[in-house]
């Protein structure tokens, strides 16, 4: 089977299965909100950002490495090595600093979870190598299983513990929820790929630093621009406040986390694996295709955002509706950059990757403090999502200047599905205003709005963006035959 259609396989298989897990998850959130107040959710997700932060602050993306240079055994046991110790330090600074962190954010709360969620976190970096050895093999379906697997977990054990424990479930959920990851990782993926103890080497330590120091670099900016965010709103405005934006934030990036992150995983080691022209034209694809299941997603939330938030959540929520029809506009950018990103990453320009998030995290940071610091929490979303707009267009001119990538077909492939959106868009808000007009139960009309966005956006995509929404079909068609085929 062709490296693509592998790779087609792989974004199938992720999507089924984490769609299906992260809206089990979604509705598990929505049921723990009547469980937490916004105060308290917005400590725990305090705590939280800062231990991934701290975490993130020591990963050298070791696992690029290894898919990129298909590095032997003795280099993973070293990359894992290293990999954990230097969690481990990180975990045991941001202990130890829990409280002025807390006082400095203004949300002395959030110190009581700072050290389960690092033990959580020092459990997840066990398992980062036995994974990436498995993505190194593409095998896709086995990771989209676990991962599904370990989000339906995660929300069982946090509703069972809701109702006693409050707050705290979210934290139990996530211990039991990397451990159980971690065990099956190290169970599934093959131990002759990394577990061969080898003392460290100062030239493969050397190499493996050099690769991964742009990448963690700008893995950093990312976690600035997508969760620092949040520490900034608790500073402006309290804990209450960062917990209505979160929470908004998180259904924004649903799309994000549910559809474009299944494609996005399969995009990098597949690039690498194929020949230069191949590889340009796989890149145009991937966008295209990235925008014609992404776009509508972000447009309709945000078409259908009030009647969300007054249908799912309680009046201690509401601030939220605003906030989600917002930063909606986020979910439809930010992912337009990834198959042009991991097209950078497989051609080795990792520096111009990190110099790309560098100014994304610091202009979306910037806009989200200086919009809300004038204008209040509303304009913190609105900065957030300028931020994403203004990236998405510089990343893309950029890859393209670097790497001699069609600009124009980049954004023509883009530019469709985002047309195609615009009579669905126009359908969702003239139902909702008539069907509120009806006095319609709320979960009625928002039930007609999708089925008619929907159909309207099916319709929308043939006409606007035909050739991206056949081949859509096609692999789709292709994976449930062959699925099929397999099943006898």
């Amino acid at each position: 089977m062709s490296i693509a259609r592998t790779a087609a396989r792989g974004v199938a298989w992720n999507m089924v299965l984490g769609v299906g897990s992260r809206v089990l998850q979604l509705v598990g959130t929505l049921v723990l909100t009547r469980f937490i107040a916004p105060d308290e959710y917005g400590e725990v997700l305090a705590a939280s950002i800062t231990v991934v932060t701290a975490g993130t602050l020591t990963s050298f993306a070791f696992g690029q490495y290894l898919i990129a240079n298909r590095a032997n055994a003795q280099v993973a046991f070293q990359a894992m090595a290293l990999h954990v110790a230097l969690g481990a330090g990180a975990m045991a600074v941001v202990i130890l600093l829990r409280e002025p962190l807390a006082d400095w954010l203004g949300n002395l709360g959030m110190a009581m979870f700072i050290p389960g969620f690092a033990l959580a976190h020092l459990i997840d970096r066990v398992r980062y190598v036995p994974e990436r050895v498995l993505v190194r093999e593409l095998r896709f379906r086995s990771i989209a299983i676990i991962n599904g697997s370990s989000d339906v977990l995660f929300t069982v054990v946090a509703l069972a513990f809701a109702g006693r424990y409050g707050a705290h479930a979210i934290l139990i959920a996530t211990l039991v929820r990397a451990a159980f990851c971690t065990c099956i990782f190290l169970l599934l993926s093959p131990r002759e790929q990394w577990l061969r103890v080898s003392p460290l080497q100062w030239e493969t330590t050397r190499k493996l630093f050099s690769y991964g120091l742009p990448v963690m670099i700008t893995a950093i900016a990312d976690r600035a621009a997508t969760r620092w965010d949040s520490l900034v709103m608790s500073k402006l405005f309290g804990p209450a406040v960062m917990a209505r934006y979160n929470l908004s934030y998180s259904l924004a990036e649903m799309p994000i986390g549910h559809v474009a992150e299944h494609i996005g995983e399969v995009l990098m080691p597949s690039f690498s694996l194929m020949a230069d022209a191949q590889r340009r034209a796989a890149v145009v694809r991937a966008a295209a295709l990235m925008s014609l299941v992404v776009s509508p997603l972000g447009v309709g939330l945000g078409a259908v955002a009030p009647i969300v938030v007054s249908t799912f959540f309680d009046a201690r929520w509401a601030e939220m509706a605003p906030m989600l029809m917002i930063l909606s506009i986020m979910t439809i950018f930010r992912p337009m950059t990834w198959p042009a990103v991991a097209y950078l990453q497989a051609v080795g320009r990792t520096r111009l990757v990190m110099v790309l998030s560098l100014i994304r995290g610091a202009v979306v940071l910037a806009l989200v403090a200086a919009f809300g610091f004038l204008g209040g929490p509303l304009w913190s979303c609105a900065g957030a999502c300028v931020g994403y707009v203004m990236h998405s267009a510089l990343t893309v001119i950029a890859t393209g200047r670097s790497t001699g990538l069609s600009v124009l077909q980049y954004m023509l492939g883009i530019a469709r599905p985002l047309l195609a959106c615009v009579p669905m868009f126009l359908v969702i808000a003239g139902l909702g205003a008539q069907l509120s007009a009806l006095n319609t139960p709320p979960l009625i009309t928002l039930t007609v709005q999708l089925v008619a966005g929907a159909g309207t956006y099916i319709a929308s995509a043939f006409l606007f963006a035909a050739v991206t929404a056949r081949e859509f079909v096609r692999i789709a068609t292709e994976t449930v035959r062959r699925r099929s085929t397999a099943a006898q």
